[in-house]
């Protein structure tokens, strides 16, 4: 059953389902979504990656995960666990350019590549390196780095609306043979007490995204990392410029298709990306109720020009 076909299914048997069911099915459904299939990047895919662009990014990211290694007193082994990694164009770069860091580097590092695509679609070169198959984070007792590169941006959301009755979620649903966007009651109230906890006022006709996946993530991530650090590569903003209405006004939803920004979701599904920029305030809050504490946020370009 194909991604679309799932989608319709779900909706006939319950008469509407959250954008961010729906998200899920049309990313990760396993018989035709969009990540079950072709290689998403590159050339022949929808969009490019800082990997796929050049070599230098990786490098860099070896840079800092060597000072990581040394601040933590230079250990025997240091773990780099990689999640979403992909083809595993990153762990090719990091390990390769490791080995022309100072002496001892290389030796103690293991590189995980974690995802939910198949070992089939990890690039060469990667040899010597983990690939574990997995939906959550299996482990325990890290010591390292757990690192992601456009990962939470290609989490499931919900979608919501500001209207003259208050915040409303907006749904997928049927009207005859078309898919189209609903409006209803909100499916949990985690929602509405996102925009309180931030101190987001959401105006009439605005809307906008949240992720509710963030604490859960943050609490694996902090329950697998024994000691070490958590570097997290991602478009978003701030709560403040993601929910303004005035930068915002219609969300941070987009979808590609082969290079170009479409924002059509409810078209092509399984056959083109989509993606919602990470709401960063709520990131690092949801870090901190984890244990985790924030040493920096900054700009992918500041962060790339003060490793070299």
């Amino acid at each position: 059953m194909s991604a679309e076909s799932e989608v319709r299914r779900r909706i006939q048997e319950r008469g509407k389902i959250t954008f961010a069911e729906f998200i899920e099915i049309a990313l990760y459904w396993p018989q035709g979504g969009y990540y079950s299939g072709r290689e998403p990047v590159g050339a022949q895919g929808d969009y490019y990656t800082s990997p796929a662009v050049h070599p230098a990014f990786g490098a860099l990211l070896a840079v800092q995960l060597f000072q990581m290694w040394r601040e933590m007193g230079s250990p025997a082994v240091f773990t780099v666990l990689e999640l979403g990694a992909g083809n595993g164009l990153l762990c090719r770069d990091i390990t390769s350019y490791a080995k022309e860091m100072p002496r001892g580097f290389a030796a103690a590092l293991r590189y995980l590549c974690l995802d939910r695509r198949s070992p089939e679609t990890l690039e060469a070169g990667t040899t010597g390196t983990g690939r574990i198959l997995s939906d959550g984070l299996p482990f325990k007792g890290l010591e390292g780095c757990i690192l992601s590169n456009e990962y939470l941006d290609a989490f499931a959301v919900h979608q919501v609306n500001m209207t003259s009755n208050g915040l409303k979620e907006v749904y997928v649903g049927l009207e005859g043979d078309d898919l189209v966007e609903v409006t209803g009651e909100l499916s949990d109230p985690a929602l509405a007490r996102r925009f309180t906890d931030l101190g987001a006022v959401l105006v009439e006709g605005q809307t906008a995204e949240v992720n509710l996946s963030l604490d859960e993530w943050a609490q694996d991530v902090s329950a697998a990392l024994e000691h070490g650090f958590v570097l997290t590569i991602d478009y978003g903003r701030l709560a403040s410029e993601l929910y303004s209405m005035e930068l915002r006004p219609r969300g941070a939803l987009t979808t590609f298709h082969r290079h170009t920004q479409t924002d059509a979701p409810l078209q092509r599904i399984g056959r083109q990306d989509m993606t919602a920029q990470v709401d960063f305030t709520t990131v690092m809050q949801a870090g901190r109720r984890a244990g985790l504490e924030t040493l920096g946020f900054t700009t992918q370009g500041r962060f790339l020009s003060n490793l070299g």
